[in-house]
């Protein structure tokens, strides 16, 4: 299949995370041992009304103390949820670059919070005078649409407002959940199950 048009999930994907980093650095703040943050209710429904945009980072930062420590800065709650968000090589961001050249259409579609965005954005984006808006023609990110994969209005708003064809489109993600949502959306997916999976793809 001759593919125009690629939309790529941004973690484990792009960038590459360390999810046990964000959990020691909560640990450390007082928030206690877990292995997960789905094995903390009250943090994880945080985060998920973070992830649809449905609370500020204010709001974000005041209720996480009271899991957390009640003395725990903006900032040090800011800095260990992004602990997890190692890098993105620059080996992708030049092949993102290059796929643009190309003439693919190139988009991102993720599930991610304020914080997060806004790192990846300002520290692991920027490559020489390139920023995130050079490597897509557009973002589409959970916490700003208030709607998240797998569900099919994501997928559906993401065809509405490119006016991509699905049949012409590969959508890359990680979880196997998103790429059966993105099939069931007519279009085409690869599940990247290593960090550098999807770049033979286009070798």
């Amino acid at each position: 299949m001759n593919y125009k048009n690629i939309i790529f999930d941004l973690g484990n994907v792009l960038v590459k995370l360390d999810e046990d980093a964000t959990m020691k650095a909560f640990e450390n703040l007082g928030m206690g041992r877990y292995k997960h943050l789905r094995e903390n209710p009250e943090a994880l429904k945080l985060f998920q009304a973070m992830g649809i945009g449905m609370i500020s980072n204010q709001d974000f930062f005041n209720a996480f103390r009271k899991i957390v420590n009640p003395n725990a800065t903006d900032k040090q709650i800011t800095d260990a949820t992004n602990a997890m968000l190692i890098t993105i090589p620059d080996v992708k961001k030049q092949k993102l670059m290059d796929l643009r050249k190309a003439g693919y259409r190139t988009f991102l579609l993720s599930n991610t919070i304020d914080l997060h965005w806004r790192y990846c954005k300002d520290e692991l984006f920027p490559m020489d005078n390139f920023t995130v808006d050079d490597y897509f023609e557009h973002t589409f990110t959970s916490q700003k649409m208030h709607m998240k994969k797998p569900d099919d209005e994501i997928f559906q708003t993401v065809i509405q407002e490119t006016g991509i064809k699905p049949n012409e489109t590969i959508f890359i993600d990680d979880l196997e959940v998103n790429c059966n949502a993105a099939e069931r959306n007519g279009i085409h997916a690869f599940q990247n199950k290593e960090f550098d999976d999807w770049m033979k793809l286009f070798s």
